[in-house]
């Protein structure tokens, strides 16, 4: 059977395989170069588009970081036509989807993008509605989103996570990436740490067997942590800017991606702190705030909380926590007041996402106390042990200059506390706050979690 860790990432980028997960495994990306002055491979990765008409996408900073040269490079051989997003913050959502498809003409074969995040989800997005293909080409190392097949867009106000297509191929050129402005670079690393705690939630999900129809690879699982392992033995060289660093970064990024499309499903790489990351953006977005911080930069200080939730609950006798019988009361009218009060014009949404998966039976809250308990040494075992201390990474995080704390990124002590509390309500999805939810102790872990920092 293939060991994924085994495989180089060109190897990873066109595989097709049957895993011994009991799974087909397959991926469909043409072409993956990541390396100094691979830009220059542009004609060469394009040739089938010769003659035939291409959009290239950008936003005003990215085209200015290496859209024109990529029109440069391209020269006369290929039919370029230019779309720029102009807005200073540009969010994934039917705002940007309806601009680019505005500028999709018939005869379009090809969208080319210039840059990350939103230009990545936007493009990759429409790609899927239309048919036409698009290649990336990756202006800094900011998130894992370039080799996956989903795109996180705001829909209706809420952050969500819709089904798209991959890439004909990706580039990354160190030389233009490594100069990305620092805390892009940061975030990149952020979005790889937040694995930790992803596959922390992804075990215990498949220890509890809770969420149905889901599963689990090891394959894919020790894949990711060796993706985790060598960004983290890198980071300390980040502030150098060193190309060799940047194209570590980067192929952590997309390897995350990778195992996104070869699980079918987000949870080798987004957990509760993904989660929490998603609900401050939301908020971000209904208040107007903007911010110069990334995802990736929230996924970190989100991930240093969960680490203390971990740290918090396994800290705890679960027997003790059987005893107290806290956990068998749930007061739905308190938490759909709670979700109308954080989720404001979205709470609808999220009401009718979740209002049904509630478990309000006293009885079955004992099942699922008396399951987690049975569980609790496996937990504790495969889940926590494996972890860093919230400290660990704190420190590795702060040896790279990146924001570690609430505070930094601009939430008030309310926002943050929520944050901990309701973003677990995005999506169905078992991660440590629905657990701590079931034990009745996710309140109390908000607090402990929160007084940390305020």
């Amino acid at each position: 059977m293939m060991d994924l860790t085994k495989q180089s990432i060109e190897q990873l980028s066109n595989m097709d395989f049957t895993c011994f997960c009991g799974r087909r495994h397959k991926v469909n990306i043409g072409d993956i170069r990541i390396g100094s002055g691979v830009l220059k491979d542009l004609p060469e990765v394009l040739a089938q588009y010769k003659g035939k008409k291409i959009l290239l996408v950008a936003d005003k900073n990215t085209y200015e970081v290496a859209g024109r040269q990529v029109e440069e490079i391209l020269g006369g051989e290929f039919l370029l036509n230019r779309f720029i997003y102009h807005e200073d913050y540009l969010p994934p959502d039917a705002k940007a989807v309806g601009a680019l498809l505005l500028e999709l003409e018939n005869d379009i074969s090809l969208m080319l993008t210039i840059g990350s995040g939103t230009l990545n989800d936007t493009t990759r997005y429409v790609s899927a509605k239309t048919n036409i293909p698009y290649i990336i080409v990756a202006t800094a190392p900011s998130m894992d989103g370039y080799a996956s097949v989903i795109s996180a867009m705001i829909r209706n106000g809420v952050k969500a996570t819709l089904k798209a297509v991959y890439p004909n191929a990706i580039i990354g050129d160190t030389q233009i990436m490594k100069d990305a402005p620092m805390h892009m670079i940061q975030a990149g690393l952020g979005d790889v740490v937040g694995k930790y705690t992803a596959l922390a939630d992804w075990k215990m999900s498949q220890i509890l067997g809770i969420e149905r129809g889901e599963y689990y690879c090891s394959n894919i699982s020790n894949l990711v942590e060796s993706i985790v392992k060598k960004c983290v033995e890198t980071a300390p060289q980040l502030s150098s800017r060193n190309e060799d660093t940047t194209k570590a970064i980067m192929e952590g990024l997309v390897l995350s991606g990778l195992c996104i499309a070869l699980a079918g499903h987000t949870r080798p790489a987004s957990g509760s702190e993904h989660q929490i990351a998603h609900y401050i953006e939301m908020k971000f977005l209904q208040d107007n705030i903007s911010t110069k911080w990334l995802h990736g930069n929230k996924v970190g200080v989100g991930t240093i909380a969960v680490l203390e939730a971990y740290d918090y609950l396994f800290s705890k006798d679960i027997e003790e926590i059987r005893a107290s019988g806290k956990y068998k009361n749930f007061d739905k009218e308190k938490w759909m007041n709670r979700i109308k009060r954080c989720y404001g014009y979205m709470s609808e949404e999220i009401l009718n996402l979740q209002e049904k998966e509630l478990i309000l039976d006293a009885e079955e809250r004992q099942r699922r106390m008396d399951l987690i308990a049975e569980k609790w040494d496996d937990l504790k075992r495969e889940c926590y042990e494996k972890l860093p201390s919230a400290e660990q990474l704190t420190s590795i995080l702060k040896g790279t200059g990146a924001v570690c704390s609430p505070k930094e990124l601009g939430l008030d002590r309310q926002l943050f506390k929520d944050s901990l509390i309701v973003s677990k309500e995005i999506r169905k999805r078992y991660g440590i706050m629905q657990l701590l939810d079931d034990l009745g102790m996710l309140e109390e872990a908000a607090e402990y979690i929160t007084c940390k920092y305020y």
